[in-house]
């Protein structure tokens, strides 16, 4: 049988293994920093490094001498908490003579803040604290620089300096009257916007509290958006380069920088070519190389315009038409047709055709175009230059003919070249769809020759024998 001493000593003993296996592990010092400098939208990395204390003593300007203590303010549980006199538990809080590196070095090392940013000092605990643009990078002389230190007089440096890497603020001695370096709760009170300040208990305000241990990442929150950058280039070059609807003040080709990360719409304009639109993709620090836009040349101003009217059209070009705008496709392509083919009368045949799309429109043709409703058409004329006016061979009986010129003209000098040949001109009204009087050679008055023929319209003459007839304005 156990005796019941042995069973209780048994027991005490497990118990403090129990305790002991439960205890937390002491923190170790730290060794290095994580320094991140994040985008407005706090995940998107801009910027981020990792650097050791002998990286850090060799590269940066060293704080503090090895000699100077510095001293933070512990909790004033009697009288006024915020303690202006600055004489209460004060050289408690030594934090040791140190030597480290000015936190703003160390966050420029990955870009840096401005005004209204913020840092967060982080410990490998998990503690952090959190500091204003303004205390890190103009601190009043009674808070002084904020240090990350790394040295310890007495124990050396990390990881033997076993609370490092610790934040110190490195006060001036103006605040207290022992003459040392303290950075006491009304120094923060003074320097610190309210929404900085920390409490002990939530009640007691004290400086110590700021002073993280074991720290190891340095995270800078920026109002930064990510930015990438887009070539630009186009064919031909030249081209203004609008970005979301806002002109960049750049031509193409070019590289347009600092554009936020995401989808954007990029625009080309150049006099002479239509506008032309992509959208591009920016991702962060990447240069996005679409290809080339090649920008398509607009259709010349037209010279002249074709009314139609709704119905039957008897129809001319007064002059030779631009390549490429000449075809019956280029110019009535957007005419609602209503199914209808697009006709000529051959005279010398005496028969109808129906005209291709890749037909060229020439002068002297006379052509009939039915418009389910009124519209207009653009006509481009040819480069001008010495040519060879358009003829057109005519047959005994009824012919189809174009009037060749863009001012009117009677109908004896247009078809001077006929001779005796027609006898008789009829037009055709669109407007009422119905024909004109007709025009009769050698006749006055109503039916006279001296009647005029119109730019634009179709007539029909009658030839008494086959015939060329020639442009008098083409």
């Amino acid at each position: 049988m156990i005796p019941e001493h042995s069973i209780r000593h048994r027991a005490i003993i497990a118990l403090c293994l129990l305790l002991a296996l439960a205890a937390p592990a002491a923190m170790a010092a730290t060794t290095e920093l994580h320094v991140v400098r994040y985008a407005a939208d706090g995940v998107t990395i801009l910027n981020e490094t990792t650097v050791d204390y002998t990286w850090l003593e060799s590269n940066l300007p060293v704080q503090g001498d090895g000699v100077t203590h510095y001293y933070h303010q512990g909790p004033v549980f009697e009288g006024d908490k915020w303690n202006p006199e600055e004489d209460t538990n004060v050289l408690e809080k030594d934090m040791g003579a140190v030597k480290g590196t000015d936190l703003k070095d160390i966050c420029d090392l990955v870009g840096g803040m401005k005004e209204g940013e913020t840092v967060r000092i982080k410990a490998s605990d998990g503690l952090s604290r959190v500091f204003p643009y303004r205390n890190v990078y103009e601190p009043e002389p009674r808070q002084g620089p904020m240090v990350i230190t790394w040295y310890h007089d007495e124990d050396g440096y990390v990881p033997d300096y076993r609370s490092g890497m610790r934040l110190v603020f490195f006060a001036d001695t103006s605040t207290n009257p022992y003459g040392v370096h303290a950075f006491g709760v009304w120094d923060m009170h003074e320097c610190f916007d309210e929404e900085y300040w920390y409490f002990y208990g939530g009640e007691y305000p004290t400086t110590t509290g700021l002073s993280v241990q074991y720290i190891s990442k340095v995270l800078i929150y920026s109002n930064e958006e990510p930015t990438g950058s887009v070539y630009v280039s186009s064919i031909p070059a030249g081209a203004a380069i609008y970005l979301d609807g806002i002109d960049t003040g750049l031509q193409t080709n070019a590289t347009l920088e600092d554009v936020p990360v995401g989808e954007h719409t990029i625009e080309l304009r150049l006099s002479g070519y239509e506008a032309a639109t992509m959208n591009v993709t920016v991702e962060m620090d990447e240069c996005s190389r679409p290809d080339p836009v090649v920008l398509t040349p607009l259709p010349p101003e037209p010279d002249a315009t074709i009314s139609l009217e709704d119905g039957w059209n008897f129809i001319s070009t007064p002059k030779r038409l631009m390549d490429g705008s000449n075809t019956f496709a280029a110019i009535y392509g957007s005419v609602d047709t209503a199914g209808h083919s697009i006709l000529l009368y051959d005279g010398l045949a005496q028969e109808w055709k129906a005209a291709a799309s890749t037909d060229a429109f020439k002068p002297l043709d006379g052509v009939w175009i039915y418009a389910n409703e009124a519209c207009t058409v653009p006509l481009t004329f040819a480069p001008g230059g010495p040519q060879v006016p358009p003829t057109k061979s005519l047959g005994k009986g009824w012919n189809a003919i174009g009037f060749t010129d863009t001012v009117p003209e009677s109908a004896a000098n247009t078809l001077l070249s006929l001779g005796d040949h027609w006898t008789t001109l009829i037009g055709f009204d669109a407007g009422s769809q119905e024909y004109e009087i007709s025009i009769v050679r050698g006749a006055t008055g109503r039916h006279g020759e001296e009647r005029t023929m119109e730019p634009m319209q179709g007539y029909w003459v009658y030839m008494t024998g086959a015939r060329t007839l020639a442009a008098i304005g083409a």
